[in-house]
């Protein structure tokens, strides 16, 4: 099942619901891209992706398998 941002529409890549889930609602079934959700939180889309690095190499949370 493809997943779209619910702003911009824009198609979503697993870690991108991972990481929604993560910092958001663990439960959501609608999420934000990684562009929107940086607005949202006052950060960068850079930012949230070392988030992601972070998360799968050093936590090994089982959200980003």
């Amino acid at each position: 099942m493809e997943h779209n941002c619910k702003r911009c529409h824009k198609s979503l890549e697993g870690d991108e619901i991972a990481l929604y889930r993560k910092l958001i609602w663990r439960e959501a079934t609608e999420y934000l891209c990684l562009n929107c959700l940086s607005e949202d939180l006052s950060s960068t889309p850079e930012r949230l992706r070392d988030l992601i690095r972070y998360y799968r190499t050093k936590q090994k949370c089982c959200l980003f398998v």
